[in-house]
């Protein structure tokens, strides 16, 4: 796994674990500063790994392109090298037919 893919990976992780934190808080039934001061750090630092998401996601290339370059590129060379073989398959065929003559 890429360094970049393990990033995102971890990030999406500890976003699950704000999300469950912070359902815990939903449910909690009488409210006290210590919780309300962590679910104010969650939501800061849920902003902060969105951004570090998209931060992450828009530096990433994508690998669509360049599997489509790629392919691109092999087949102008399989169809270069198919019409190289054929144009000397004709010649070296046009070089073993006698030429006949009309008299």
């Amino acid at each position: 796994m890429s360094p970049q893919k393990k990033s995102l990976s971890l990030l999406h992780e500890e976003l699950r674990t704000i999300q469950i934190f912070d359902r815990v808080h939903d449910y909690a039934m009488e409210p006290d500063t210590i919780s309300e001061r962590a679910f104010a750090v969650r939501q800061l630092r849920r902003k902060q790994i969105l951004d570090e998401i998209a931060r992450l996601r828009a530096s990433q290339p994508e690998p669509r392109k360049t599997v489509r370059i790629g392919r691109a590129v092999f087949f102008l060379c399989a169809t270069g090298y198919a019409m190289l073989y054929y144009l000397l398959a004709l010649l070296s065929a046009q070089v073993a037919i006698p030429f006949h003559s009309a008299h």
